[in-house]
């Protein structure tokens, strides 16, 4: 004769555990939804760094592009300076193509 043992089924005793005590099931539950909520803020976080330090990037090389254009424009306003006052000051003119002479070195 066989004897039928009866198989312990562990996830269905584990739950009616809980479910008998009705506190636990809380605690655990609230303990798993913190745990999600801690992923899911850490994961909110990293996008952001990741975001600001893009940002950084792209205002450093906005800064460094504004930069080399204040170099340009210095260089362009002291030539048109000159000019200016090559013209007003001394009376200069860029002499015409009739004007214009060219010397040929040996």
């Amino acid at each position: 004769m066989k004897k039928h043992q009866r198989q312990p089924r562990l996830f269905l005793e584990m739950c009616q555990l809980l479910l008998a005590n009705k506190l636990t099931f809380m605690l655990l539950a609230v303990t798993l939804g913190s745990a999600l909520a801690v992923v899911q803020v850490t994961h909110l976080t990293r996008q952001q760094l990741i975001e600001q330090d893009k940002l950084l990037q792209k205002r450093d090389e906005l800064d460094l592009e504004w930069r080399y254009l204040l170099v340009e424009e210095e260089f362009y306003s002291q030539h048109a300076r000159i000019e200016e006052v090559a013209r007003t000051q001394l009376q200069m003119k860029r002499p015409t193509s009739k004007e214009e002479q060219v010397i040929v070195l040996p």
